[in-house]
């Protein structure tokens, strides 16, 4: 899924896990005094359900504030290779565009591709109090700032949750695990007492994939990527622990050829029946519950990842939509996305499924209103906590992102591999982290 290109003195590989939702009707929403007529925004996007779902309503934004939306709409790749070469070359011809801070944000932070959006949100011209900018979750929120400064704003939340069979949990007499040993213990049950035809938990192993997964297994033993000071914490007994466990759950209880899966794999075995428990992106849900692909259906259940010694640290990740700091039409690009996330845009969009940041959504009557299944209850409940805890560091906060990513992934397949010990691996990591930092 991913793909490296190199740019300049640092390398970017872009990936993304993306889930579906859909976009329906728009707000009415105050707009600010001094509008611009007849101004043209590029707004650059990926063929991506929020894409697909937005255009619709684009002539409405139109006829509201007599800003025109020229939307290219290009593959995932040739999204980011666009963007990359518009930003680098300071050219005006993007306005708008869909960024994952939590891959390329560092890097285009450094190199000056965003504009800063603070000033929009404190100028009460701009942005109207209805804006209520106090309702988005602070891990997506927080996930949007760079330096401390606001470079986007969300417009979809996910993290990893974990599905379960609650058939299986049921028949082995296993209970929803409070914490990381139970987790492991409840693979290893389901495992050995189905004598090896369900597997216990099926997540990534591919090893650029690995972060996103593993990530609140480290974080759930009490560490960032990074400590205060920058450097890697891999040196701590924590990672190593954090290591021993994913590797086991993957390398014992999950399938074989593990090192080779992402959530396409992953949610296959799941929807199949032949894994108990998936470790995966909160927007897998439409996936496994499809029933034209999953046998599964009417059995499902949905927790988070369940505390470690350190706490409850869910990753979390978000979508945003940026400014460029080269637009010549900041203003116009600004009232887009206020348009865009408002709370009123927000609560439409969620309850056609969309996964909202913002906290008023999840309490809203309509929207509850289409959670009435409980596995749509308990995955509600699920991202909320990923929402209201998550960790927005998906990998080490370095501008060389693809290779810091790779590199953890790597070694940690050497633990599931059998060719290396957690010990071996966190060392590894440690000093490869170390000369990405150089």
């Amino acid at each position: 899924m991913n793909h490296c290109k190199k740019w300049t003195a640092w390398i970017i590989c872009l990936a993304v896990t993306v889930g579906a939702f859909a976009f329906a009707g728009c707000g009415q929403s105050n707009q600010p005094a001094q509008t611009k007529k007849d101004v043209t925004i590029n707004l650059l996007a990926q063929n991506h359900p929020w894409t697909n779902a937005i255009q619709p309503f684009i002539p409405d934004f139109e006829k509201q504030t007599g800003i025109k939306v020229n939307m290219q709409i290009l593959t995932e790749q040739q999204t980011r290779d666009k963007s990359l070469m518009t930003l680098q070359a300071k050219s005006p011809d993007i306005d708008v565009w869909m960024s994952l801070k939590s891959f390329e944000g560092l890097a285009y932070y450094k190199a000056g591709f965003y504009e800063p959006l603070d000033k929009y949100l404190n100028d009460p011209k701009l942005t109207p109090k209805e804006y209520n900018v106090a309702d988005f979750m602070k891990g997506p929120f927080t996930g949007e700032k760079i330096d401390n400064k606001l470079v986007g704003i969300p417009i979809i939340v996910e993290g990893p949750v974990v599905f379960y069979r609650k058939d299986v949990f049921q028949q082995y007499n296993i209970s929803v695990p409070k914490n990381m040993d139970e987790l492991l213990e409840a693979a290893k049950t389901i495992q050995e007492k189905s004598n090896g035809e369900i597997y216990g938990m099926a997540t990534r192993g591919l090893p650029q994939a690995i972060p996103y997964t593993f990530g609140a297994f480290l974080h759930n033993m009490g560490l960032e990527w990074m400590d205060a000071s920058g450097k890697p914490n891999f040196d701590k007994p924590e990672a190593i622990k954090a290591i021993d466990m994913y590797a086991t759950l993957t390398s014992k209880y999950g399938p074989p050829g593990v090192v080779n899966n992402t959530f396409y794999q992953s949610s296959a075995l799941f929807a199949q029946g032949k894994a108990a428990m998936e470790y995966e992106s909160s927007n897998e849900l439409s996936t496994i519950t499809n029933p034209q692909n999953s046998r599964v259906v009417g059995k499902i259940g949905v927790f988070s990842l369940p505390p470690g010694p350190g706490g409850n640290h869910p990753t979390v990740l978000q979508w945003g939509v940026s400014i460029s700091a080269f637009s010549k039409n900041k203003e116009a690009a600004w009232e887009f996305i206020r348009w865009a996330t408002s709370p009123e845009m927000q609560r439409k969009l969620a309850e056609k499924g969309i996964a909202s940041p913002r906290s008023s959504v999840w309490d809203n009557a309509e929207f509850k209103k289409t959670l009435e299944e409980p596995v749509k209850q308990e995955w509600a409940a699920a991202l909320r906590i990923v929402m209201d805890n998550g960790n927005p560091e998906v990998g080490p906060p370095v501008t060389k992102q693809a290779e810091a990513r790779k590199m953890i992934g790597t070694a940690i397949d050497k633990v599931i591999l059998g060719t290396a010990t957690a010990q071996e691996a966190a060392s590894e990591i440690q000093q490869k982290l170390l000369e990405v930092l150089k």
